[in-house]
């Protein structure tokens, strides 16, 4: 792994001539500078005006200008004396211009602590919508210290940040020094944009080989930094390469902050997805075979039917039924299942895809020495010659009951005999507050956003820049075999959780737990997370408008799953400390059709 995938640069605290800023990042094998817009600026007094030293280099063009963060110095254009406001807003916008002009990787200025920053606000926000439908793309770094004695600089952030109409266009830059708050405090951090730490160099310490490191609490911050995608920047004595070394070394020591494996989630990071619809929409291809890759819940599947096989077993030929086979996976492991148990089993496969049936009359073929009944048929419509004794299925979704397993089963529970076994035999969804700004900010800058519809929908999303406010509690649970048919899928029901220190809510994320049989379970809840599975991403339901809660406050947060004779949906609120308004109500922007 090369210092080059962590993306370290270079605070250059003075004036320095640009070549000599680009010879130094070259040398410590870094990827970008921060230089003051000063050292930017052609100064047309200067004695001897070296070309090659500026702006005016034909390779700052070419490549420079994409590793410089230019610093704008700290923005008074608050100040209540109106000329000295004018003055300064005047040279504000004049240094932003120049470094667009320039066309920098971004531009950084610092955020003030003290006072409105109204005017800030309004000026970046102009800024912003000068170049917004062009061809440039502007893109901001707020820099904040994360200790400050006199004040709380999240709090300054998120005044700031919650004011900004183009929210996506401006990042945060957290300087670190010495100090540090509380994990808890760090941990709110996970839920904003920050794109960059900024490391002062007195804060490393020296071991006893001599070599520089950082304290422990340094260390693990910054560990769960790289995992939100953080750039690195160290501020102070320039050419101790060490220090880059050794913080290249806690990159390639990081551990992921989500149960899921690197290897499957990489690139879908706080990705946003519209949730399948498999009763709906036929699954294509693709997303069968990745989710016949997962290694832990097919392997799940076969403990559990082989736990049902023997505890059904009475010297007689047993009768699987796999509803919603797909490609045959659950076919796969039915047959594994009962060779290690031998015990004999009468195989039927029902897929309403008629896009999968070849894949299912291959492997009969091929595999299963055409042993398998193929039945290209709803569940919910089949009327089989038997009923069996196994009923297995893989309809879950990433909130348990959003792929409409409930009304599915519903259905083939009729071909289910009075004793039979239903694989999976419940599930429970979980539901847990987030706060978590790039999330917002995404679901803002979606097109077509009519009455905040896209606010009104649920997600499957991998959560990464995301701090969790609460641990998730169960919310629903679903039961087969049903013991009467009639009892509705409906639900509604209420959690409340506990404030520990002040947040901004953003929505919430649904999460599932299931037991395919006794004590088989499958679960992305992560305090109980089946380690090495990735078939489901968390699902997200989020707010309209962001809430700022108070430590110590109580959340309550209340939810419906309704449906008619076509659809269902969910609904969501908040309704302590603050009442929300109810999200999709009678399922206007976003329903699961039956």
């Amino acid at each position: 792994m090369s210092i080059k995938d962590v993306r370290f640069g270079f605070n250059f605290s003075t004036d320095t001539n640009i070549k000599a800023c680009m010879d130094s990042v070259e040398e410590l094998d870094l990827t970008f500078a921060c230089l003051s817009v000063s050292s930017l600026r052609l100064k047309s007094n200067s004695k001897v005006l070296d070309p090659s030293s500026t702006v005016m280099n034909p390779e700052f063009c070419q490549k420079w200008c994409h590793c410089v963060v230019a610093k704008i110095p700290l923005p008074n254009v608050d100040s209540e004396v109106e000329s000295t406001r004018l003055e300064n807003q005047k040279t504000f916008t004049q240094d932003i211009s120049w470094a667009t002009f320039l066309n920098v990787y971004c531009i950084m200025f610092e955020l003030p602590l003290y006072g409105d920053v109204v005017n800030l606000v309004r000026l970046l926000d102009n800024q912003i919508d000068i170049y917004i439908n062009s061809a440039v793309l502007i893109q901001f770094w707020a820099l904040v210290p994360i200790v400050n004695l006199k004040t709380d600089p999240w709090k300054k952030w998120t005044k700031f940040i919650s004011s900004i109409r183009n929210v996506n266009r401006i990042k945060l830059a957290l300087e670190i020094g010495t100090e540090l708050p509380s994990n808890e405090e760090l941990d709110r951090w996970l839920g904003e944009p920050v794109a960059a730490l900024i490391i002062q160099s007195k804060t490393f310490l020296t071991n006893r080989k001599g070599y520089p490191v950082l304290p422990k609490p340094h260390q693990e911050f910054i560990k769960k930094m790289f995992n939100i995608g953080c750039q690195i920047v160290i501020s102070g004595e320039l050419g101790i390469k060490q220090q880059f070394n050794y913080l290249a070394h806690l990159y390639q020591n990081t551990t992921s902050l989500t149960p899921y494996s690197s290897d499957f989630i990489s690139g879908f990071e706080d990705y946003l997805q519209t949730p399948l619809q498999p009763l709906k929409h036929n699954l294509q291809s693709y997303v069968y075979e990745t989710f016949e890759q997962d290694p832990i819940k097919y392997y799940e599947y076969q403990r559990a039917i082989s736990k049902a096989l023997n505890d059904k077993y009475e010297d007689k030929i047993i009768v699987v039924y796999v509803v919603g086979a797909g490609r045959g996976p659950l076919v796969d492991a039915t047959f594994e299942a009962a060779k290690e148990s031998n015990i004999k089993v009468k195989i039927n496969a029902v897929e309403k895809n008629e896009n999968a049936l070849p894949s299912l009359f291959f492997k009969n073929k091929e595999k299963w020495g055409n042993s398998v009944t193929i039945i290209n048929e709803d569940m919910r419509l089949w009327n089989p010659p038997e009923k069996c004794d196994i009923l297995v299925s893989e309809l879950l979704g990433s909130f348990g009951d959003n792929e409409l397993s409930p009304e599915c089963l519903d259905g083939a529970q009729n071909y289910l005999k009075n004793d039979g076994i239903s694989i999976p035999s419940s599930y429970t969804s979980y539901l847990g507050p987030i706060q978590s700004r790039k999330l917002h900010a995404e679901i803002s800058s979606i097109r077509n956003n009519k009455d905040n519809c896209n606010f009104q929908k649920p997600y499957v999303v991998q959560l990464n820049n995301v701090y969790s406010i609460a641990p998730p509690k169960s919310l629903f649970t679903f039961v087969h075999p049903k013991k009467n048919l009639e009892e509705s899928n409906d639900r509604s029901g209420f959690l409340k959780f506990n404030i520990s220190q002040d947040c901004v809510l953003h929505g919430f994320a649904g999460y599932f737990e299931t037991v395919l049989y006794k004590d088989v379970r499958l679960s992305i809840v992560p305090e109980s997370f089946s380690e090495g599975m990735f078939s489901w991403f968390p699902a997200y339901f989020p707010l309209v408008k962001p809430i700022f809660l108070n430590k110590g406050e109580e959340l309550q947060i209340n939810f419906w799953r309704s449906s008619d004779k076509y659809k269902v949906w969910y609904e969501w609120c908040m309704t302590k400390p603050y009442q929300s308004i109810i999200h999709n109500i009678k399922g206007e922007m976003y329903f699961m059709s039956l």
